[in-house]
């Protein structure tokens, strides 16, 4: 892989945020930087889309406000405000995590990443980690989820391996393009980008402002020139 260049990761960054300034969507949980809330809107969209969890997440914050509450609750209780969410594995996995809070940590969400790994485990890992970081801590964090891996990998070129959004490399690489201070604004725009533009499938590559740094895109364009 080359290099990319600095001007050309500055003009990506730029771009990025230019676009999300128009363009970022809004939801509930971005407008607060509660750590708790962070962590139960981030364990609620993951696997879904964002959009449908906004009632749930209401709904689920009214039921439990605060840690200790959410790690007494029962299981079969938490399915019941989360269920049109589907995946059922998802009650266990944050009332477990709220228990582990609560037990090490008592009640309050970390704000290190060291810390935060001691409750890695089925459901919690780097990306709710750094999630925490960012948007409650607003700590200059990459957040790289499947959205955030395929821009990167489009963009640059970049030769993460076939899970990049787990791979340290391309989470390095993520880091290196956070813009100290606007970490919040970034990385939202980063994820509503990938949702919005550069889609797994038909992305719009035609329109996307920042076609001119993407080889991936401008592959497809040559092809459409007439010769």
């Amino acid at each position: 892989m080359r290099e990319p260049r600095q001007n050309s990761r500055a003009a990506f960054v730029s771009g990025i945020l230019e676009w999300g300034e128009k363009n970022r969507r809004d939801f509930p949980w971005r407008h607060t930087d509660n750590p708790y809330d962070v962590f139960v809107a981030e364990s609620l969209v993951q696997r879904t889309r964002a959009s449908q969890v906004a009632p749930a997440y209401r709904s689920f914050l009214r039921r439990w406000p605060d840690i200790q509450s959410l790690a007494g609750a029962r299981e079969r209780d938490i399915m019941s405000v989360i269920g049109t969410l589907g995946l059922a594995y998802r009650a266990r996995r944050i009332r477990k995590t709220a228990a582990g809070i609560v037990r090490l940590f008592e009640g309050k969400v970390p704000h290190t990443l060291a810390e935060l790994k001691e409750l890695y485990g089925s459901g919690f890992g780097d990306y709710i980690a750094h999630a925490i970081l960012c948007f409650a801590f607003a700590q200059d964090t990459p957040v790289v989820d499947k959205n955030v891996e395929r821009i990167l990998k489009r963009v640059f070129s970049f030769p993460a391996r076939k899970d990049g959004h787990r791979d340290p490399a391309l989470w390095a690489f993520a880091g290196e393009l956070v813009p100290s201070g606007k970490a919040r604004e970034y990385n939202w725009s980063l994820i509503d980008f990938g949702a919005l533009v550069c889609t797994p499938k038909n992305p719009r590559c035609p329109t996307c402002p920042l076609l001119d740094l993407c080889e991936f895109g401008k592959e497809p364009m040559r092809r459409l020139k007439p010769t």
